[in-house]
């Protein structure tokens, strides 16, 4: 990534958050994995799991409100309030609203978030923009600017 882009990024995003983006944008450029997601849903609430296999390097979203974040299959090591942490099944936290994680998933693995869905919606792009507050365009600019160069 330039220096120029790197400065735009950095006046756009919470200092804690540059090196996960710059780690993303790193990412962005290797072959992607797939990553498949189930959506669940009863009254009020929406589940999103997500299937992640073993070495696995990925980023999260930027989530605008709360929402629990369980393992519910195999091991991760991912950043915390509190700096890195292997996790495993059963492992619960909190997400805070404006959170930006990175992880290595150490085996195969599946991670459910919970989110409030009082209206109910169940079209899978419409509660991504609900729920999450998109990455800085230039972070991709900068990706593709370098792979055409």
């Amino acid at each position: 990534m330039s220096n120029a882009a790197v400065q735009e990024i950095e006046k756009q995003v919470p200092a804690e958050h540059l090196p996960i983006y710059r780690l993303e944008a790193e990412l962005l450029k290797l072959p992607q994995v797939e990553m498949p997601v189930d959506h669940d849903f009863c009254n009020g609430l929406y589940a999103r799991t997500m299937h992640i296999p073993a070495g696995t390097v990925l980023t999260g979203a930027v989530h605008k409100d709360e929402s629990f974040f369980v393992v519910r299959k195999g091991h991760l090591i991912v950043t915390t309030d509190d700096g890195s942490a292997k996790v495993g099944p059963g492992f619960m936290s909190v997400t805070k609203p404006h959170t930006k994680r990175a992880g290595v998933a150490l085996t195969d693995v599946e991670v459910t978030t919970f989110h409030a869905n009082p209206t109910n919606e169940q079209e899978p792009q419409a509660l991504w923009d609900l729920f999450t507050i998109p990455a800085p365009a230039l972070s991709f600019d900068a990706v593709q600017l370098e792979q055409e160069a």
